[in-house]
């Protein structure tokens, strides 16, 4: 305790020291009069109001229509109040509940009899398959499975507890179910064991291990911790979000969906039971007017193929509105942010795992000029440019959990987690998005600390001995932005120039949504050698050439009011929660920066990663706003 005490004092005295010199101090005071200027400005007054502007419009003319048309306490609250009772005593829920109260109150003997039951007639018909029929090859992957299921089975057969005091007991188990899904541990307690027939489990077991004919064994388990999720989500639907931020890397595209709306649907009995509230403001009316434009891109094309890109854009924007509406408390907040750093780090460790071990893909840069890299990583991403999408979004959530971070093991593991983003990040070799990481970062430290700027200034003086330090290749690849000689530049303008003539024509209406609605019309303009381009390589070439200039400046109104609505907590004291929204709004700037080269929406999972930002950017303001203790299950 007293050595960590002199060693922040030695740090602090050589902090002041440098302070106190006569270079610094000069900046450092240039620097403070630069914020003050920009605190008094019309720009800083601009980006702060956000809360001024959504109070005049809940005091707007259509919300005194609102009020007017009889929608008030005295209609909406009893009828409210009717639709919760009913759906509270719906059958359904009634006998979901029922059901789980008996798995809770269930002997873990009863579950080990299953499992045995299971892993036993599964081994049988595994077995028939490979020395009888012939109809299957001998996997370690299924003996495996079926040696640890027959494992645990033992050990749930001699186990006296029910499920509900085994899950408690778990150290692992306890954590997620409190700590993570957030359910309260007298939801738990006091289960009073009930007398199982082991017959039942014994049999539900065959038939379970009988339809291995049909399913591999792994497949019914994670089948069977699919529908545990499922439950989970339907009781705590702040647990759906949770789990898409962290599977989203690792998921197919329709399954998000899926998940989205199964999250949506959830939320939805939560509100008809009065468990949940919707809370509307300026931000999300801007959003939900972006929504119905891109509905009406998928309905408006030239081309019929636009109706499902559409679809799984407002089910991903959707995605927004559940965050804001779901995640209301720090602790939900934290969740998300700690869950989206661990994804991103698995990510980018798999990342490395490709560039070290040689199964980086060679085909995403122009080996003439770079001879240099062997390869661009992809990780679980199809593209190395939509992996560097990804990571710069994450890293400054990572960077403000480092500087937050009190305990020492778990500032060691984030910056052990904020390593591994980087160098992916750098080994993805994508310039664009190491301009907008730059741009991101920079903008971070300028909102995390005024002496930012004076160290800034002093640092640039060491920038022409950076390609000194820095690996050549990196230097080489990050100084040819720009250079006309390379492919992906000349044939990211030649796109351009083409998107540039389908705009002269299409710049009221669009062309509709989706990359056949774009191919169909591309075509036509394209210059040669760039005849097959799928997209428009910038995000707002893209949104212009789909929906118009109403759509674009739409989506422009839209950043602006977030933005503005991001910057409102700066007038705020909390120090942790400005500090994670900064960072929000820097991944979002970077990924911004980096649309302006390439189309940054064309995969789905970072278009849902996108907009899930946006939702957590407001809901970490609206944690603020409220002071109402956190939902009830």
């Amino acid at each position: 305790m007293n050595k960590s005490k002199g060693s922040a004092k030695k740090s602090g005295r050589v902090g002041n020291a440098f302070s106190s010199s006569l270079i610094f101090g000069a900046l450092e005071k240039f620097s403070n009069w630069i914020y003050r200027k920009i605190d008094g400005s019309l720009i800083g007054g601009f980006f702060t109001s956000y809360k001024a502007e959504n109070a005049k419009s809940k005091a707007s003319a259509a919300h005194d229509i609102y009020k007017k048309a009889k929608l008030s306490d005295r209609v909406y609250t009893p009828v409210k109040r009717i639709i919760a009772r009913a759906t509270e005593n719906s059958a359904i829920l009634s006998f979901l509940k029922n059901i789980l109260d008996g798995f809770l109150s269930s002997s873990m003997k009863s579950y080990g009899i299953f499992m045995f039951s299971s892993a036993l007639y599964s081994a049988i018909v595994y077995i028939f398959r490979v020395f009888y029929f012939g109809s299957a090859e001998v996997k370690a992957s299924h003996i495996i499975t079926l040696i640890v299921m027959l494992i645990a089975s033992v050990l749930m057969i001699a186990s006296r507890q029910t499920l509900a005091s085994s899950l408690l007991s778990s150290p692992t188990a306890s954590f997620v179910l409190l700590n993570i899904v957030g359910i309260r541990r007298e939801a738990l307690e006091g289960r009073v064991a009930k007398r199982d027939r082991f017959d039942i489990p014994f049999i539900a077991g065959l038939i379970f291990g009988l339809s291995s004919i049909f399913v591999r064994p792994l497949a019914i388990i994670f089948a069977m911790l699919a529908l545990v999720a499922a439950y989970l989500v339907l009781i705590k639907p702040e647990f759906g979000v949770f789990l898409i931020i962290v599977c989203l890397p690792f998921t197919q595209t329709m399954t998000l969906v899926s998940a989205v709306i199964y999250t949506l649907v959830c939320f939805c009995i939560k509100v008809a039971r009065g468990k949940r509230s919707v809370k509307f403001e300026l931000l999300d009316a801007v959003v939900l007017i972006f929504l119905g434009l891109t509905a009406m891109g998928g309905i408006v094309s030239c081309s019929k193929g636009s109706i499902r890109p559409a679809l799984v854009y407002c089910a991903f924007m959707l995605g927004y509105f559940l965050v804001v509406n779901l995640i209301r408390s720090r602790e939900w907040v934290m969740r998300c942010v700690y869950g989206l750093i661990a994804s991103c780090s698995a990510v980018a460790l798999y990342g490395l795992f490709q560039n070290f071990f040689g199964i980086a893909d060679a085909t995403w840069h122009d080996t003439r000029i770079f001879d240099g890299i062997s390869g661009r990583v992809v990780s679980t991403f199809e593209n190395p440019n939509v992996l560097s999408e990804y990571l710069i979004m994450c890293i400054p959530i990572t960077l403000a959990a480092v500087i937050l971070a009190s305990a020492p093991k778990r500032r060691f593991s984030l910056v052990c987690s904020l390593a591994v983003s980087l160098v992916c990040l750098v080994y993805t070799w994508s310039r664009g998005a190491w301009l907008g990481f730059l741009i991101g970062a920079v903008l971070f430290m300028l909102m995390y600390s005024n002496k930012t700027l004076a160290v800034l200034i002093v640092c640039s003086a060491a920038v022409p001995f950076l390609p000194a330090v820095i690996p050549p290749n990196i230097v080489e690849r990050f100084l040819s932005i720009g250079n006309m000689s390379d492919g992906s530049t000349i044939y990211r303008t030649n796109v351009w120039r083409s998107v540039l003539e389908m705009i002269k024509d299409y710049w009221r209406s669009g062309i509709g949504i989706g990359e056949e609605a774009f191919a169909k019309v591309y075509g036509l303009y394209a210059l040669l050698g760039v005849e097959n381009a799928p997209h428009s390589h910038s995000l707002y070439l893209q949104i212009l050439v789909e929906l118009g200039i109403v759509g674009l400046i739409a989506f422009i109104v839209l950043i602006v009011i977030w933005s503005q609505s991001v910057f409102g907590l700066h007038v705020r004291e909390r120090r942790g929660e400005k500090l994670y929204s900064n960072a929000v709004f820097c991944g979002i700037v970077a990924v911004l920066a980096q649309g302006m080269t390439d189309y940054v929406w064309y995969n789905y999972r970072v278009f849902l990663m996108f907009w899930l930002l946006l939702g957590l950017g407001a809901a970490i303001r609206k944690t603020l706003d409220s002071t109402a203790p956190e939902e009830i299950i």
